[in-house]
Parts: structure tokens; C-alpha cells; sequence
């Protein structure tokens, strides 16, 4: 038997039925969905910089804008309201196409 304690995706009690294994599962309440969901954030960010293909990065990008939409429905946002949020730091920060890396600020 092993123990995960973690959040999953929703087809995962369908998968394990379907590989013969039974799992146990609980849903989670509103602060614990959240709280999970920046530990699910931020154990992908990891799998992504140790993704060592393009098909391999690829998949955890996917993984992680999952794991953003639900982020964004935690916090009562609509996808094109996060993008306008996005859009108008964009404008007052720019992006990063530039590639630009601060070194130092003098005073």
C-alpha cells in the first residue's frame, strides 16, 4: 500500500478501477483546495525545470495552465479577467521578450 496525500486529478479513481487498485479519497474544502493546489503549483514548476525534452516540458506546461485555471476559479476570476490583469501589468512592466537580466542598481 502507498500513501500520496495529494491532490489528483479527477479521472484518477476512474484510472486506478481500471489498473485493478482501489483507492481512498476525500474532497477538499475551499482553504485546503486552495492550499493544495499551490503545493500541486509548485511541485510542477520543479517537474518543469527538470523536464529534459521539448515533449517533456511541453507536458508540464500543460499541467501547470491546469493547475492555473483552477487557481483563477479559487479566486473568482474568469480566464479573460486574469488575462486583462496580465495585459495591463504587461503595459505598466513590459513582458519579457526583451530577454533582459538586471545585473545591479546603483543609487
Amino acid at each position: 500500500m502507498a500513501y500520496y496525500n495529494k491532490l489528483v486529478r479527477d479521472k484518477i479513481p476512474e484510472l486506478l478501477e481500471l489498473a485493478g487498485k482501489k483507492g481512498t479519497f476525500r474532497i477538499l474544502g475551499d482553504k485546503e483546495f486552495e492550499s493544495e493546489l499551490k503545493k500541486k503549483l509548485a511541485e510542477s514548476v520543479k517537474e518543469y525545470r527538470e523536464a529534459e525534452s521539448e515533449s517533456d516540458a511541453a507536458e508540464e506546461l500543460a499541467g501547470l495552465f491546469e493547475i492555473l485555471i483552477s487557481l483563477t476559479k479559487v479566486h473568482h476570476l474568469s480566464l479573460r479577467e486574469l488575462d486583462e490583469i496580465r495585459q495591463e501589468k504587461a503595459r505598466k512592466h513590459g513582458r519579457f521578450h526583451e530577454r533582459l537580466f538586471l545585473i545591479k542598481v546603483e543609487d
